[in-house]
């Protein structure tokens, strides 16, 4: 009887063990492929136009999966936390995304084909997370951020605190197959100085986030040429001059900036600002609709938007052959904290389904 029962449990064990070692494997699967750089992505702002969760899933089931196969959701910016974070005190602010609506949401959009892609962007567009830091956590806020807008990427407390915040996201996102979060890096002032420093930071988020079985992307314009960025990190690529326009900007930029050759070596998505952003603040001019889905049509899947060396201007038309992946990511973007009809997105939504 002994040896039987010392039998079974050796049996047991041996299943345990290959049913983790499993789970491992489909981790390690999450982190090695590429899923979503051939694959067209929508990114929705819901830091500066705040969406219910009934209106997210209401959006989610109106994308055509066949098409599109993931949803970013841009959660952090200047003038909104749209996620309830027990590290921000946030639980009683306004059109805030709790852990478990995010949860349901990740749900839902798998049911219908999609992966659910968190979007805390930082260490820039922090002005509102930063208020709530200073309201509830001074003595961390003097610690860690850098000016009103901005943590301080430098500080090894910068990065454990984010860390705490997208493991909060990471766990609420983590039940589908492919595991992806955003970092951001968008528009964060970071010279050759500082820059190698900035790269750290995300360097060390993503090995973070790849302990959890989760890849990582960070927007293009804070990685300069000469880069120390990890090259498993997934570059989302909407400008080599960012929203500049100044020819002595642009030429600096030109200079420093790394442009899609430069990073040749990562996974790229094309988010072409010349041509996949839509400002939300015209959900209701239907001119204006028609337009942008006849660009995105024009627009061939291996443009990109970077300067134009000979009149400093930003060309979002540069072919770049060499490029693999051929992925599109449709930005919807605010430019303000305002409410949004459910309908007039929807509609939206409808609308860019039809693309070619």
């Amino acid at each position: 009887m002994k040896s039987k029962n010392i039998k079974f449990i050796l049996i047991i064990i041996t299943i345990l063990g290959s049913i983790f070692f499993r789970n491992d494997l489909i981790k390690g699967s999450s982190i090695n492929k590429n899923e979503i750089t051939d694959q067209n992505g929508i990114l929705l702002d819901i830091a500066r136009c705040p969406l219910s969760k009934q209106e997210i899933e209401k959006v989610i089931n109106q994308i055509n999966s066949k098409k599109f196969s993931y949803v970013i959701l841009h959660l952090n910016d200047d003038e909104h936390v749209a996620f309830q974070t027990k590290m921000l005190k946030n639980e009683d602010s306004k059109n805030v995304l709790s852990k478990k609506d995010l949860k349901e949401i990740t749900k839902d959009a798998n049911q219908h084909g999609l992966t659910l892609i968190p979007d805390f962007d930082t260490p820039g567009h922090c002005k509102a997370l930063i208020k709530l830091l200073k309201k509830h956590s001074p003595k961390l806020a003097h610690k860690i951020c850098l000016n009103s807008n901005t943590l301080n990427y430098t500080k090894s407390a910068t990065i454990k605190f984010i860390k705490q915040i997208n493991g909060e996201l990471s766990n609420a996102c983590a039940n589908q197959n492919t595991r992806y979060i955003l970092l951001g890096g968008d528009e964060v002032a970071a010279n050759e100085n500082n820059n190698h420093a900035l790269m750290k930071y995300f360097n060390e988020l993503n090995a973070f986030e790849n302990r959890h079985g989760f890849r990582t992307i960070v927007w293009n314009d804070s990685i300069l040429k000469n880069n120390n960025l990890n090259n498993k990190i997934v570059v989302a690529y909407w400008a080599q001059g960012g929203g500049n326009t100044s020819k002595k900007i642009l030429q600096k930029e030109y200079d420093n900036r790394a442009n899609v050759t430069n990073l040749i070596d990562h996974p790229l998505i094309n988010a072409n600002a010349g041509y996949n952003y839509f400002n939300l603040d015209n959900l209701g001019n239907l001119n204006y609709i028609t337009n942008f889905i006849n660009r995105l049509n024009s627009s061939a899947g291996k443009n990109f938007d970077l300067i134009n060396p000979q009149t400093l201007t930003n060309d979002p038309d540069c072919y770049q052959r060499e490029i693999k992946s051929s992925g599109r990511l449709i930005c919807l973007w605010g430019d303000k904290n305002s409410k949004i009809k459910i309908n007039q997105l929807l509609y939206l939504i409808k609308k860019i389904n039809t693309i070619q």
